[in-house]
């Protein structure tokens, strides 16, 4: 099997020829290619640069060899200063919303959503994927990292603002979140139709790690559903990822909340135990994760992260429909050796 066709049997629920790796490298392809993060993300003309953004990708695979990877290098400002805000790009570390497009409550409202094919920075991140489908997508599987709803209205109203519309103003609240997966599903439809397979919603805050239950059940699921409905359009499944210890009994409807929404796929980040998982979703969905990055994978030393890996695929791996992955995205300044450990223990 080719690595795209691993990931996709996997994704429909089939045991491929051995498991699927998925890495959701975000920005650690800056540091293979050796590049700031400004002039990938920024440019020197305020642009984005698809072609060092793909080469990033692509170099960052024949390096490494895992399965699937997000066609772009990503940037979680690109909405923001196209609505306004203002976006920092450090020079070795992550872009990062300094300030938020939409500071009052009263902002979302009189805002459009832009047009992601001709506005902002946005254009380049597209051709961006388009060249890493052209390049290396028959062989590879590429995913269209797209954020939740809670996650998205988050980065444009400033989480914190969010979370006190929540509580004190349920409707500004709605209006944000709204406004948040109307642009998400924007980017659903610009990114598949640039060359990615599927859609991976990359939701932070979108789970008990952050909002209440309720809250989710109110806000993420709903809009988890626009997202779906619009993937579904253009043929394409959904993965979804947001946060919290899911595993935990009492959350369990949770997980039972997103798959009803037409998910094929649900990653499980830190504090999740994926045999339990397994048994009480694995026969519905694929399911995700793998080696916790904070405590595992960025410290390591690689026999740690190997073991970790075989354990996590002794739980998870029998009779498919499991994806390795780390658990939760990558980024520069990650060591690479350990993610090579994380990889050959997979391939062993």
């Amino acid at each position: 099997m080719t690595p795209r066709q691993r990931v996709e049997a996997a994704l429909r629920g089939e045991q491929p020829d051995m498991v699927p790796v998925f890495l959701r490298d975000l920005t650690l392809g800056l540091d293979v290619c050796d590049f700031t993060t400004p002039e990938v993300c920024a440019g020197s003309d305020g642009g984005y640069d698809a072609e060092k953004s793909a080469r990033c990708v692509i170099e960052t695979q024949r390096l490494l060899g895992h399965d699937c990877v997000v066609g772009s290098v990503h940037d979680l400002g690109i909405d923001a200063d196209m609505l306004g805000g203002r976006v920092e790009f450090p020079e070795r570390g992550i872009p990062r919303v300094a300030t938020p497009p939409f500071s009052t409550a009263d902002a979302v409202a009189n805002s459009r959503v832009p047009d992601l094919r001709t506005e902002g920075r946005m254009p380049g991140l597209l051709r961006s994927y388009h060249i890493v489908a052209e390049d290396i997508g028959d062989e590879v599987a590429v995913a269209a990292n797209v954020e939740g709803p809670v996650t998205k209205a988050g980065l444009l109203r400033g989480l914190d603002g969010l979370l006190v519309d929540l509580v004190s103003d349920p409707a500004a609240a709605r209006t944000a979140v709204d406004f948040a997966v109307e642009l998400a599903c924007e980017h659903v439809r610009s990114l598949l139709e640039a060359g990615a397979h599927f859609i991976f919603v990359a939701a932070a805050s979108d789970g008990p790690a952050v909002i209440s239950p309720q809250h989710y059940l109110d806000y993420s699921i709903p809009g988890l559903r626009a997202i779906v409905a619009a993937a579904r359009e253009l043929g394409a499944p959904v993965v979804f990822h947001p946060h919290g210890p899911f595993t935990e009994e009492c959350f369990w409807p949770l997980v039972d909340a997103a798959i009803a929404t037409g998910i094929i796929g649900f990653q499980f980040g830190e504090d999740n135990d994926l045999g339990i998982a397994k048994q009480r979703w694995g026969d519905q969905i694929c399911l995700l994760g793998g080696v916790d990055v904070p405590t595992i994978l960025s410290p390591g030393p690689p026999e740690r992260i190997r073991e970790a890996t075989r354990q996590v695929i002794e739980l998870a791996g029998p009779d498919g429909a499991f994806i390795l992955m780390p658990s939760c995205s990558v980024h520069r300044g990650l060591p690479i050796e350990h993610l090579q450990a994380m990889i050959q223990a997979a391939r062993a």
